[in-house]
């Protein structure tokens, strides 16, 4: 089986089944699983870093917060594609 099948066999298995504590058992392992195997771990440098923590620390400031309608106008050439 190619990938697209394996995903499409899964989907079709948990599609069918009703037990709420058995789905979300499989939910946390398949959880478990994705994110002790995942790859895209990405370790940031020194100055990457402080950086990161200056603009999430600006992100607070209230003359850094615009209207969600505006951040939409300014986002609708992404938001069309």
């Amino acid at each position: 089986m190619n990938t697209l099948e394996l995903k499409g066999g899964m989907i079709e298995m948990i599609a069918n089944v009703n037990d709420k504590a058995l789905l979300e058992h499989l939910y946390e392992v398949m959880a478990s699983v994705i994110t002790d195997t995942a790859t895209d771990n990405i370790e940031l440098t020194p100055e990457q870093k402080l950086r990161l923590n200056a603009d999430i620390e600006a992100s607070f400031l209230p003359e850094n917060l615009v209207e969600h309608e505006v951040a939409l106008q300014k986002m609708s050439r992404w938001l069309k594609k």
